[in-house]
């Protein structure tokens, strides 16, 4: 009955300030038009990528209708290659993500797969003016409105007398610190619930939300993720104001480290990593492929010399192609290599990264709308299956034209090699995420233990 009561209390004090108001308005405003131009985005995206579907279908019916075989084959396999439209994340309207990196389709030859980035289809302003999806606004706007909240709570009520009013009443303190909790975490929490809902109706209405398990599960799970992270800076900031016994104090302090753990932990965490863990300049592995081929083609040159046979002859042959798969391993060896000292790079970059909440939220975030790395590394898995596919496609062909007088077969559309990204399931996501949520967890525990521990011993007068 006394918890209630003083829950009741913080509610009221809450609601009928000022800063009640101002926080319901910039909820419902901010959040409401981040979805509806994410969501508008998005639309256009994907109609652009139908389009382009649509269109290189077009294109490939327009080159099978004809009769010359010869000529089909060349252009599909060395001269126009095939163009795959790089699909879009279901939920990337919530969370760019890494979406902005990917190319918008894959053009696959005989020879090697180039990607085709957005260029000059990508309007130019987005580089330089960001688009504050979901995801950035609960990292920023969210977080602050938290500290905003909760930086006086203990130390302004001290100032104001009202803290050893209630006090002096046979009232735990206890009781006190957590109907202070309840009441604002409520009071935040609330408007940007109804706010964030109101969201999710438009986006159902434009029929960008699916209402099946799959996407309820991962915005369910994105939803329980952001009030982890909001908690973490209100429990933060409730600390702090239990440390402190004027609220300008309190503010500066809770400002400060809302500036390292937003701006400063995660952008430094990716430059610091590229200092402790250097990777090779690409510049510097092309040459060192380059002195691969040089050396090997030296070798091969002196075959006729060191073995005394002919060019064309049988020995040569086999020795020639022995020396080429000698050159082709040393040269993936150097790719490998390149691959892993990126890894290092970036695992190391997330460790340093989830040293602030910010981070830790970013990348669950990313992992429950399937936009973040893991995403990113299946589209570059599926374009390197795509590459091997092509290839050995296009040598059953070449075989094929060895043994008919050079002329190619009749082919389809449906038997060409196709770009086949995995789609991560909610349960694969939950799992990517399970670190970082545990993560804040753990972080809301220990500020609020801390400001449990720290009001215990606090001087109210």
């Amino acid at each position: 009955m006394m918890l209630r009561l003083l829950i009741r209390k913080e509610i009221l004090s809450h609601v009928l300030s000022f800063r009640f108001a101002v926080t319901f308005v910039i909820f419902l405003v901010l959040i409401f038009t981040s979805i509806y131009v994410t969501v508008n985005g998005y639309e256009q995206e994907i109609a652009e990528h139908g389009a382009r579907v649509r269109a290189y279908q077009e294109h490939l019916k327009g080159i099978i209708t004809q009769d010359d075989h010869d000529r089909i084959g060349w252009r599909l396999f060395w001269d126009d290659g095939k163009l795959d439209a790089v699909p879009v994340s279901a939920l990337s309207w919530l969370g760019h993500g890494m979406q902005s990196i990917n190319p918008i389709a894959i053009n696959t030859y005989r020879w090697g797969a180039k990607e085709v980035d957005r260029g000059l289809t990508r309007n130019p302003l987005l580089g330089l003016l960001q688009v504050p999806d979901f995801i950035y606004v609960v990292n920023v706007v969210l977080s602050l409105l938290a500290v905003l909240f909760m930086f006086d709570a203990v130390c302004g009520e001290k100032e104001a007398g009202t803290l050893r009013l209630t006090l002096s009443n046979p009232v735990p303190r206890h009781l006190v610190l957590l109907g202070k909790w309840i009441g604002g975490y409520l009071v935040l929490m609330i408007p940007f619930l109804i706010a964030t809902i109101g969201g999710l109706v438009y986006a159902w209405s434009q029929g960008v939300l699916a209402a099946n398990s799959e996407q309820l599960t991962r915005i369910g799970l994105l939803l329980l993720t952001s009030c982890l992270y909001i908690a973490v800076f209100f429990n933060l900031s409730l600390f702090v104001s239990a440390a402190t016994d004027r609220s300008a104090t309190s503010l500066l302090v809770c400002l400060f480290l809302w500036v390292t753990f937003i701006i400063a932990v995660p952008n430094m965490a990716p430059v610091t990593a590229q200092i402790l863990r250097e990777t090779p300049s690409l510049h510097l592995i092309e040459s060192n492929k380059e002195a691969v081929d040089r050396e090997y083609q030296l070798k091969i040159d002196q075959l006729t010399q060191t073995t005394g046979e002919l060019a064309y002859g049988k020995k040569i042959e086999q020795e020639r192609e022995r020396l080429e798969k000698e050159r082709d391993a040393r040269k993936r060896q150097w790719d490998r290599y390149f691959e892993d000292r990126k890894h290092d790079q970036f695992s190391l970059a997330k460790t340093l990264a989830r040293t602030s909440p910010s981070g830790c939220w970013i990348f669950a975030a990313v992992a429950l709308t399937d936009t973040g790395p893991a995403a990113h590394e299946r589209l570059v898995a599926a374009r390197n299956r795509l590459e091997q596919t092509y290839k050995e496609k296009c040598d059953k062909l070449e075989e094929h034209r060895r043994q008919n007088d050079w002329k190619f077969p009749e082919m389809t559309v449906e038997e060409f090699p196709a770009l086949m990204v995995q789609n991560a399931s909610a349960a694969q996501s939950l799992m990517d995420a399970l670190n970082d949520m545990l993560i804040l967890i753990i972080l809301n525990v220990v500020c609020f233990m801390a400001a449990f521990m720290r009001f215990l011993r606090y001087d109210v007068r």
